[in-house]
């Protein structure tokens, strides 16, 4: 059985690692979300190469988001519509049994809309990554800052590895610490019924409000999904993105 877990990666990369050995189940395939931050893809290189040499089966890649942090609405839309194409990829190309979401890295927005889109697609699992004593981990990062440079700019991974391999027993204790150093936590998440989600949003997608309830119609005006012209109700251009995303993951 193929799981792959799909993480957002902020500026602690041991929340990613930390899940991976925590987490106590064979995992085959992780995926990286990483903003256009230098930090965080100097994060990612350290993840990668750590990864590589403790679970060298393992199958890691990145996916980059065109910006260095979500600030807008359209650029969270945009996020969500990756991490969609994302969940849906690793289920149907790299044909993996289960997916796991570890919201632990990145901003609360980068953190929040995973959580959602995981009910809407039936991920088998959301989880966050608690750390007991954050300042030590902080101090950890700073006094390695150097040589996680060094890593990055390496020019390719068997020079990586023996930059790690130098101070490997640290970069193990900060990106594998003890297990009771953290906690990782499920979040509560509830399997939204598949042909009652179609049906909401076959019904937008196509604008054909007909179909649905009064509390239907009342329920997605107040998510701003539709919007109200006198008495009529009509699909916004929010609604209509958000469910473009949900219909067209590809896209």
């Amino acid at each position: 059985m193929k799981t792959s877990v799909i993480a957002p990666l902020g500026l602690s990369p041991p929340v990613i690692t930390a899940f991976i050995e925590g987490i106590a189940e064979p995992i085959s395939d992780v995926v990286v979300l990483t903003t256009d931050n230098e930090e965080v893809k100097r994060g990612y290189e350290l993840v990668r190469i750590g990864l590589k040499i403790k679970y060298p089966r393992i199958r890691i890649h990145e996916v980059g988001l065109p910006f260095d942090d979500v600030y807008t609405t359209e650029q969270n839309l945009q996020f969500m519509a990756i991490a969609a194409r994302t969940i849906k990829e690793e289920r149907e190309v790299h044909k993996c049994d289960r997916v796991f979401l570890n919201i632990a890295g990145g901003r609360k927005n980068m953190c929040i809309t995973p959580s959602l889109l995981g009910q809407l697609m039936g991920v088998d699992g959301v989880f966050h990554v608690v750390t007991k004593d954050v300042a030590i981990v902080n101090q950890m990062l700073e006094s390695l800052r150097e040589d996680i440079r060094r890593i990055y700019e390496a020019k390719d991974d068997e020079e990586k590895v023996k930059i790690y391999k130098e101070k490997e027993r640290y970069f193990n204790s900060l990106l594998f610490p003890a297990k009771s150093e953290y906690e990782i936590v499920r979040i509560p998440t509830l399997p939204y019924p598949a042909d009652y989600l179609a049906k909401l949003v076959t019904a937008v997608h196509s604008s054909n409000l007909d179909v649905l309830s009064t509390e239907e119609i009342e329920l997605l005006y107040r998510h701003g999904i539709l919007d109200k012209i006198g008495y009529r109700y009509v699909v916004s251009e929010y609604g209509r993105t958000l469910v473009s995303i949900l219909v067209r993951p590809w896209g």
